[in-house]
């Protein structure tokens, strides 16, 4: 009767083991049945449910950049500051904040001392930044103008014969693009004399882009403000500036002012055989959306054919060392527009 009981025990600590009861661990029977149940919560269904970590490769350049997206600087960004306002690259407040206004002025600087142009200050910055290299004019006298250096791709605001602000531009990139009549042009920038001819104040849509408070020196070219500045040349033609920049050369340039290119690449002079220089490249004229009317009505059109503008005299700056350009040409009429 014993050995009887102790075989029913067994048997039932047995059979309590192959039922499953222990908690750590699902019945074996039931693991098989339930299907396998994908957990959405885990991963988002869409990349877009999640914010983006990486900040934007091109920044509006009305806004500043969250101070949480860009690594804290290891230099004084305030003493930077003011070291580039007073060699007229800067004319934001010294406050340590590393806005758009003190990347443009970074890059400036930059083109000016030879050094990469990435808008960003390293080691090789601020050792120019304490030993500046001063820029060279091309053009000489008191006289007020602007300076374009096509080769650094920056601009020079000349007042009394000093420079008073030094810009970042961009010009014609020489690639060959299509014009509203079916003809090709090349992205060429005009070098030589010339001087602000009309403006516009506000937006200008043009056929081949916006330009925002352009300030025209030759036909369809103009100095204008763009949400795209890069550190090489890149326009259909035109000097592009910061928006923030156009808006401060409205104030500071003006109708009959003259401008000076010099230098580059991809350019060509008035009057010239180069593809692009009988239609206007940065704007074609027509309609405009101002929003105000030009400062000073255009010269007259010339008595000669629009394609070929036949100059005068160059006006003062004349460049030091080198052969005066031959052209200080007016515009056509269908650039007056």
């Amino acid at each position: 009767m014993h050995r009887r009981r102790t075989a029913i025990a067994g048997l039932t600590v047995l059979a309590l083991a192959l039922t499953g009861c222990s908690q750590d661990s699902p019945p074996p029977a039931r693991a098989a049945a339930d299907p396998v149940v994908a957990e959405p919560q885990v991963e988002p269904s869409t990349p877009s449910e999640l914010p983006s970590e990486e900040p934007s490769l091109e920044p509006s350049p009305e806004a500043e950049p969250s101070p949480a997206a860009a690594p804290k600087p290891t230099y004084d960004v305030a003493r930077a500051q003011r070291t580039l306002a007073d060699l007229g690259y800067y004319l934001g407040a010294a406050d340590g904040r590393r806005g758009p206004a003190f990347r443009s002025a970074v890059m400036a600087f930059q083109k000016v001392q030879g050094l990469g142009a990435d808008g960003t200050i390293g080691a090789s910055t601020l050792k120019a930044l304490d030993a500046p290299r001063k820029p060279v004019l091309k053009g000489s006298g008191p006289s007020n103008r602007v300076e374009v250096d096509l080769t650094k791709q920056v601009l020079y605001v000349v007042k009394g014969g000093a420079v008073q602000r030094i810009l970042p531009v961009s010009s014609g990139n020489g690639a060959t693009y299509a014009q509203k009549d079916g003809s090709t042009a090349r992205a060429l920038t005009p070098t030589g004399y010339y001087k602000i001819q009309r403006r516009i104040v506000g937006v200008r849509e043009a056929d081949l882009g916006t330009l925002y408070d352009p300030q025209y020196f030759y036909r369809g070219w103009a100095i204008h403000g763009s949400n795209s500045v890069p550190a090489g040349p890149a326009s259909h033609g035109c000097v592009r500036v910061t928006r923030a920049d156009a808006k401060w050369l409205l104030n500071n340039i003006s109708v009959g002012m003259s401008v000076y290119l010099y230098g580059g690449r991809h350019t060509f002079t008035a009057g010239s055989s180069a593809p692009g220089t009988d239609s206007p490249t940065g704007d074609t004229g027509g309609g405009t959306t101002a929003t105000k009317a030009p400062t000073k009505a255009p010269t007259k059109a010339p008595t000669t054919t629009p394609s070929s503008p036949r100059p005068t005299r160059a006006p003062s700056p004349k460049p030091t060392g080198a052969t005066s350009p031959a052209a200080s040409p007016r515009p056509s009429a269908s650039a007056t527009r």
